[in-house]
């Protein structure tokens, strides 16, 4: 279907229609211009947050587990990341945008050149129209004229009163208003026939070569919007390759995370090397100061009091390390006897006594 056909009185409709797709145009160039520039936008808010978050000199140290190198390395492909960000706003500003706005230039060019055709179309069938009504105008003029004229010649030449001289007069002015009515008729049938041939050409040519143009010009427009959006999607789909390495290295260092390999660095790095601490002595109050061996009933444990007062020995605690912070902090052994108990083990202790002395 053509416009010249279906639409060939809708010039002002047609003239809006095509103002209305090239606006169009334009706001889709810049929808994709502002695209770019949250894209952009986006790629130097990555890059800032890896800068942010890269260690520093002194956490170099910490940086030793798994868990910590899987984010370093996480960091660079995020990076990665923001580089693909800056190609897509690139390649649609260099192959999207430019394209648009030369687009846009070419088809308001084109529509004004059209329109100024059309309006000289309109101008000159309007001028000729005009001449018609010119025309018609002097021919009806003419026409009533010559009608007078005949009716007063009809009247004096049927006077008997009135002189043959002025019977001639009436009829020369007759025959004057007859010829100038005959040229007044012959120019309107001239202009008519013009009007006619010029309207024919019109609108049936002039007009409907405009209006295919204006078509051609609409579906070229539509084509092209077409294309930039499939092409804004190329544009975009042709950085997931390198998108979806950029992850499967997220996932590669993800992989790397070792629970058991970080808990062997922990070991190895706060271990300390020394033994834990051994038992507390006992200290036997009731020898006076002596050492000797206590054994508690039902218990094989052996307790060596070296006086009063007395505790372990330099060779059996271990200076330095959290249990011997902890000494003063820990209850004396008596605590773990109730009372009965240890007035039995001290009567026991100084039976014995009073036997071997």
């Amino acid at each position: 279907m053509s416009w010249g056909t279906e639409l060939w009185d809708q010039y002002d409709n047609l003239s809006f229609h095509t103002q209305k797709g090239i606006d169009f145009l334009e706001r889709y160039g810049h929808f994709i211009r502002d695209r770019c520039l949250i894209e952009m936008e986006y790629a130097g808010k990555l890059r800032r947050l890896v800068k942010n978050y890269q260690p520093k000199k002194k956490e170099e140290e910490e940086y030793q587990y798994s868990t910590c190198k899987a984010f370093k390395a996480m960091l660079c492909e995020v990076n990665d990341l923001a580089g693909q960000h800056e190609v897509i706003a690139e390649n649609l500003q260099s192959d999207v945008i430019r394209e648009i706005n030369y687009l846009v230039k070419d088809i308001k060019e084109e529509r004004k050149k059209l329109l100024q055709d059309s309006a000289k179309y309109v101008a000159m069938i309007n001028n000729q129209v005009a001449s018609l009504e010119r025309s018609r105008k002097n021919y009806e003029k003419a026409f009533k004229e010559a009608e007078r004229a005949l009716d007063n010649f009809q009247r004096a030449d049927a006077d008997l009163n009135l002189s043959r001289a002025e019977v001639e007069k009436q009829r020369m002015n007759m025959a004057i208003k007859n010829q100038h009515c005959e040229e007044s008729k012959n120019e309107y049938a001239n202009q008519l026939q013009k009007t006619n041939e010029l309207q024919s050409q019109h609108y049936k040519a002039l007009m409907p070569e405009v209006f295919r143009q204006l078509q051609e010009l609409d579906e070229k427009r539509i084509r092209n919007v077409r294309h930039f959006m499939a092409h804004s999607a190329d544009v975009e789909r042709n950085v997931f390759p390198i998108i979806n390495k950029c992850l499967d290295g997220i996932i590669n260092a993800a992989n790397q995370v070792n629970e058991k390999q970080d808990t062997i660095l922990v070991i190895e790095r706060y271990k300390s090397g020394f033994e834990p601490p051994g038992d507390f002595p006992f200290d036997d109050l009731s020898r006076g100061g002596e050492s000797t061996p206590l054994v508690l009933p039902g218990s094989g444990n052996t307790y060596v009091s070296s006086g009063v007062g007395a505790h372990r020995s330099e060779s059996m605690t271990v200076k330095g390390t959290m249990s011997a912070g902890k000494l003063k902090k820990r209850v004396g052994l008596f605590a773990i006897f109730s009372s009965n108990k240890l007035m039995d083990v001290c009567s026991s202790v100084k039976n014995n006594l009073s036997s071997s002395g």
